[in-house]
């Protein structure tokens, strides 16, 4: 079941009146799409606890004006400060509308680049913009990364998506990567520049004789 938030209207609007109604507990916001735009108030504690810094939530469902309403969140601005959401977007949608929307990305598997040689899974990618119908919003995506080797790399091309999700980039990025550690390049340095100094010594030795 859809996550559910009570929306009021608001009636006066302008910085001053926001910060007003912040102080008294309230998050200004705006709901546009389908041939709406309203600006609207919701109750900073019913957010918080009900999706609070959830990245992906799917369809949400808003009680507003004596009806229910299906919308995904497009944009939550938070202060720099308190990390208190200080304005809200809110998209109307149906369910067969394509939107765009970041998915968290989650890593499956252990690499033998970590397992075997002592690597580090990098985690590059945290969340990804997808183009996909509202109704099919995942709350992730997951790459499984346990074939990677010592300085392997996982690309976005290296992989399939879920059956009708898009992803809405350019390029290539990297997903994740299992790098060599600073410890373990130390030492192969420090093993080179033995068998570098073992070398020199051994052809001192030569040319002495």
């Amino acid at each position: 079941m859809p996550i559910q938030l009570k929306l009021e209207k608001r009636t006066k609007l302008g910085s001053r009146e926001s910060r007003r109604l912040r102080r008294s507990g309230g998050i200004p916001g705006v709901i546009y799409g389908q041939g709406s735009d309203v600006s609207v108030r919701l109750n900073t504690a019913e957010f918080m606890s009900k999706i609070g810094y959830a990245k992906s939530l799917g369809i949400v469902e808003l009680d507003f004006d004596g009806k229910l309403s299906k919308s995904i969140i497009k944009d939550v601005q938070w202060d720099s400060l308190s990390d208190d959401p200080v304005h809200l977007d809110f998209q109307l949608v149906s369910d067969n509308q394509l939107v765009t929307v970041p998915v968290p990305v989650h890593l499956e598997g252990t690499p033998p680049g970590v397992s075997i040689d002592g690597g580090i899974l990098d985690h590059s990618m945290h969340q990804l913009f997808v183009t996909v119908k509202a109704s099919d919003i995942p709350p992730e995506i997951v790459f499984d990364v346990s074939h990677l080797k010592l300085n392997d790399r996982l690309h976005l091309s290296d992989v399939t998506l879920p059956e009708g999700l898009t992803a809405d980039l350019t390029g290539n990025p990297v997903i994740a990567s299992v790098i060599v550690p600073k410890s373990l390049k130390v030492k192969e340095n420090t093993a080179e520049e033995e068998v570098a100094e073992a070398a020199a010594k051994g052809g001192d030795t030569a040319s002495e004789g």
